[in-house]
């Protein structure tokens, strides 16, 4: 069998890191590589991304995918799910409904969200079609999908950890999509536990919360209780099937359950379901160096088969596709990956990458580059304004000169009422016992030149003449020759 597509599967939740590659072909999928299973060291953002992006990276070189796909699980603590109810309507309709009502639905701004959803069986009481809704912040996925393009991969798919692991334990062995049947599937997510709870085989309750040693089965199986408190219509009320890693119920992990109203029948989900292939499996370079608990590489499985999931990534569809047109879909999607596997491909694979790769370099540098350019304009206005400050100093130097001049030359009893410089020419206004002396006190040395009366002298009450006179002052010969034009005329 020649394979047609390798997906790549990558689970973060609970701070671990699951990797798995799924080859597609005619006959059906199949594991590429044995998967990987890592327990970073870092525990804190940026240094826990930066060792994942390294795993990662060395995964993708050592097994020679570069340029493949990949399909991030979304971890239950990243995702909201809500649920709703529509009057039956057209699917175009029923996502602008959804879109409209995701400010009342998430505890954030519809802007910096991406949402998907999916129909459930039956109608409710009122006839309404009841859809489970899911969304993520966008900024998440944009920072895993410049992860995986530095690490060589192009992210094609961004799937809630819930579909992930539905379509993991798809077929006979898992969930089934039976009306009335109920699951809750149980995993370790790290030091939490996750509970994804179905009803006729869609997923509409997912969460995790930390969890003691020893205590997995006893925390996730009251999350699940919470979850069933307001179950959907088609959650019906039989038993509820359980899906558990082996060891955490019982010896022979057989049985039921009861608690809280709610009976739990144990079940093995590796029986004939997809996921089979993992209880076998290997682990990579990276894990702990045995075979783990094939429920922690589920959600990096399912994500990989892509089927029947629900994707962040694309428009948001009812996942109510006819039969018909899912396989016209399919035989499109075959044609389609038939045509593509040629040397052009895999070049605009690494072309792609390699530009978004740049495209976060950029990212990075652009604020220390709006940083040099705020100094530059900072620079540019601590100048003028030096520049500005010695002009005033300069100019306040000769108005002190100005002034004393005049003091020296006025006669004893005379005030000034008004003074006005503009550069060199003054304006006087005042009252004096004689004016007439001022004038040729003004001119006797030529410190002033045209200087003139501005008003006849008139005499006042008090025997004071008030008078006007202007004129223009005209420095020393040492003030001009200390200027730098005056010492390049010497």
């Amino acid at each position: 069998m020649k394979p047609f597509r390798t997906t790549i599967g990558i689970d973060p939740s609970g701070g671990r890191l699951a990797i798995v590659a799924v080859r597609r072909g005619v006959g059906g999928s199949s594991l590429a590589v044995p998967p990987l299973w890592h327990e970073p060291r870092a525990t804190k953002e940026p240094a826990l991304f930066e060792e994942i992006e390294g795993v990662l990276g060395e995964f993708v070189a050592r097994n020679g995918l570069v340029g493949a796909g990949a399909a991030l699980v979304l971890p239950a603590g990243r995702v909201y799910l809500a649920r709703a109810a529509f009057p039956p309507m057209k699917d175009r309709d029923l996502r602008d409904a959804v879109g409209m009502e995701l400010e009342r639905l998430f505890p954030v701004p519809p802007a910096g969200l991406r949402h998907g959803f999916r129909r459930l069986a039956g109608l409710t009481a009122g006839g309404k079609v009841t859809l489970v809704v899911a969304a993520t912040p966008s900024e998440y996925i944009d920072r895993w999908e410049e992860i995986v393009a530095r690490a060589g991969l192009s992210l094609s798919a961004a799937v809630p950890a819930a579909w992930a692991v539905g379509a993991a334990l798809s077929g006979p062995g898992g969930p089934s999509g039976d009306p009335g049947r109920t699951a809750a599937v149980l995993r370790a997510a790290g030091t939490s536990v996750e509970c994804t709870l179905f009803a006729s085989g869609e997923p509409f309750f997912c969460a995790s919360g930390a969890c003691s040693p020893g205590s997995a089965l006893e925390d996730g199986l009251a999350i699940a209780r919470a979850g069933f408190v307001d179950p959907p219509s088609s959650a019906g009320d039989g038993a509820v099937d359980l899906y558990a890693p082996q060891g955490w119920v019982g010896k022979e992990g057989k049985g039921e359950i009861e608690g809280g109203g709610v009976v739990l029948r144990v079940r093995e989900p590796f029986d004939r379901s997809p996921a089979s292939a993992m209880s076998g499996a290997g682990v990579g370079v990276g894990g702990i160096g045995t075979a783990p608990d094939p429920f922690v590489l589920l959600g990096a499985f399912g994500a990989a088969l892509g089927d029947g999931r629900m994707d962040l990534l694309s428009p948001p569809r009812d996942g109510s596709d006819s039969g018909i047109s899912r396989a016209f879909l399919a035989a499109a999607a075959v044609a389609a990956l038939a045509l593509g596997i040629a040397w052009p491909t895999a070049v605009a694979w690494k072309a792609k990458a390699e530009l978004r790769r740049l495209d976060a370099q950029v990212a990075a540098l652009r604020p220390a580059a709006e940083r040099y350019e705020e100094t530059l304009s900072d620079l540019d206005d601590a100048q003028e304004r030096i520049a500005a400050l010695r002009e005033e100093a300069s100019a306040t130097g000769e108005s002190l000169q100005i002034l004393r001049e005049l003091t020296d030359r006025l006669p004893n009893g005379t005030w000034l009422l008004s003074l006005r410089l503009e550069g060199r020419k003054v304006d006087i206004e005042g009252l004096s016992p004689s004016a007439s002396e001022i004038f040729p006190a003004l001119t006797r040395d030529g410190r002033f030149r045209a200087v003139e009366f501005g008003a006849p002298i008139t005499r006042q009450a008090d025997n004071n003449e008030r008078f006007k006179i202007r004129g223009e002052f005209v420095p020393p010969p040492s003030a001009v020759s200390a200027s730098p034009a005056a010492g390049a005329a010497r």
